[in-house]
This record gives structure tokens, sequence and C-alpha cells, in this order.
């Protein structure tokens, strides 16, 4: 399933209906938002009410975020109330590029929008040949965009692979087959009791860890992976919380599985490169050349009016959530 904009094309006042209303039931998600401009903190609000969990990066500290929000008071005030509910994490005082790298939010997070100012898009030097940082096996992490990709990486003798999609779980057992040792299935949450999935992962003897959180790549004293440090969750009502407990568990190498790029069906110029001078280069869903990154606003386009700027953060938002459910 591929997300289009064709029913993205709204009037003012359907945009508005798109972010008002009680969120959806959770659907297992987690999106990172970096920026909390109009882009941003709209993608922010329309991602949370489909049922995605959202975790918003923002420069700024909250206070000063606070007396330059970009949003009308009544969205400023649904954007409140999903913080208060849980539905949406504020990390303030974060910068892409200082403190915040674009690898480690792909490894933690099932998609990322980039919602960033002109300035910040520079850091990111995106491209598509050089998938900034995103594989480097050898020290740190790898996004793998396909199971064949393994065979062109160095066997680990201790794996993590964190995610519950089939991926995630076919390239678990993968790594078993190519000699891995020890291989563990991390999770936010728990895999579906009785599901094809952990059949598979316990068949390739497959350690399956539910209930847990990435927070931090360990390195050893030679600056190899070492070991991840996770937070527990437990369920609480409908949603995944933390519980305030940590965990360590020893790895020599960390992989995500992403989706490929959509192939014929993306713009010949978007898989080629994903800038154009110092604008992100994204398709009409506003997806990067990268899989699972999307950007919008001034990132993407100058001199954008509020307005743009906002559906920009919702018809990236409709995107996302389509492409995760996919």
């Amino acid at each position: 399933m591929t997300a289009t904009t064709d029913a993205l094309d709204l009037s003012a006042s359907e945009e508005s209906s798109l972010l008002a209303g009680e969120p959806a039931p959770p659907t297992g998600k987690q999106v990172a938002v970096v920026g909390a401009g109009m882009a941003g903190m709209t993608c922010a609000i329309r991602l949370a009410l489909l049922g995605n969990g959202v975790v918003l990066y923002e420069a700024r500290s909250r206070e000063r975020m606070c007396e330059t929000a970009p949003a009308c008071a009544s969205e400023q005030a649904l954007f409140e109330r999903l913080v208060a509910q849980g539905r949406i994490r504020c990390e303030y005082g974060r910068k892409l590029g200082v403190d915040l790298e674009l690898a480690d939010l792909h490894l933690w997070h099932d998609a990322i929008f980039l919602g960033v100012g002109l300035a910040s898009s520079r850091v990111l030097a995106l491209s598509g040949s050089d998938p900034a940082g995103l594989v480097d096996a050898g020290r740190r992490l790898a996004a793998v965009y396909a199971l064949d990709d393994l065979l062109a990486l160095p066997v680990p003798q201790r794996a993590i692979v964190i995610g519950a999609s089939r991926g995630a779980v076919g390239m678990a057992a993968r790594l078993k087959q190519l000699g891995a040792q020890d291989v563990t299935l991390a999770l936010r949450h728990a895999l579906i009791p009785d599901g094809r999935e952990e059949e598979v992962a316990r068949a390739c003897f497959v350690r399956v860890r539910g209930w847990v959180a990435p927070l931090e790549v360990l390195r050893d004293e030679r600056g190899a992976v070492g070991s991840v440090r996770f937070e527990q969750t437990r369920l609480l009502g409908d949603r995944v919380v933390d519980t305030g407990g940590f965990t360590e568990i020893a790895a020599h190498a960390v992989f995500k599985a992403v989706g490929r790029a959509a192939g014929a069906e993306r713009d010949s110029l978007v898989r080629q490169q994903s800038r154009e001078g110092d604008r992100v280069e994204v398709d009409g869903c506003f997806r990067t050349a990268l899989p699972g990154i999307y950007a919008g606003g001034d990132c993407v386009a100058a001199r954008l009016e509020s307005t743009q700027a906002r559906r920009h953060g919702l018809q990236a938002a409709q995107a996302i959530h389509a492409d995760l459910q996919a």
C-alpha cells in the first residue's frame, strides 16, 4: 500500500476537522517529529489523533516554545491535552546535529518527520548515495533495507534487532541462520500471542524480549557496540508507558528493519538525491530518499506561509500513518 495525496486536497474547514476530536486506539507505532514549528506541531497532533505515539524534539526550551507557539488557541489546547494523555511526549533543548543524531532517531522510531528550519536542514546533509550514517554496522548500528543486505555485513556474535514487524522477525531469524550465537528481538510491547512472528522467532532460537524501549547504545573501551540500555515498559489502559526501570542487553551490533524505497513509483530525482540546494527534496507524500524519513515546512520549500506549513504537516502525517499500516 502506498500513501497518496489524492484525498488530501482539503478545504480549510476540512483540514481543521482533522485536527480535532479524540485520538484513535493506539497503533503501537512511534514517530519522531523534529521541530515544533507549524509543520511539526500539526504533524504531531494529527499523528497522535490517528493513534500513533509521538515524540516531539524541539531545540528551544519549553518556555520559549510556548511564547512563540505557532498553532491557534484551539490546536494549542489540543496539543497540550494530547501531551497530558501521554499521546505526545516532548523533549526540549534537543537540536539536530548537536545532541540529536538522525541515525539514533531512525533506530528508535518507526518513522521520522523533519519539520526543521533551513539552517538545521543544512546539518542533515541527506543524500541517496550516503544515507547519513544509517549503515555503520562495524562500530554503531545498521538500518537494513532487506534481508539480503545482511550478507554484506559482518555477522556479530551477539545482536539485537529492534521492532515487531515481519521484517524485524525475519532479520533476527536470518542472523541466527548466518551464524550469530545470540540474537535478541526487542519490542516496546509484546508480540501477538501465538502469532506467526513469535512462532518463527522461537523456532530459530531467537530470544524475544518484550516491554522494553531502547534508550542508548553503550560502547566498549574500543568504541564498538557493547550493549544497549533499555527502559522497561508496561501497558496502562490502552497505552504503552515507561515504568522507570532499566535493563541492559549485551550486543556487538544493533539492527532495525526498514522498508525499501518505492522504486518506480518514486520520482527519479528523489531516488538520486534528497537535496536541492539547501532544501531537502521530497516526493508528493513528503518522503525523502531515505525510507521512513519524511520532511516538510521550511526545510522543503522557501518562504512558506503558515497555512502552507500547516498543510505540509497534515499531509505528511496522513502519509506516514498510511505507510506504517502497509
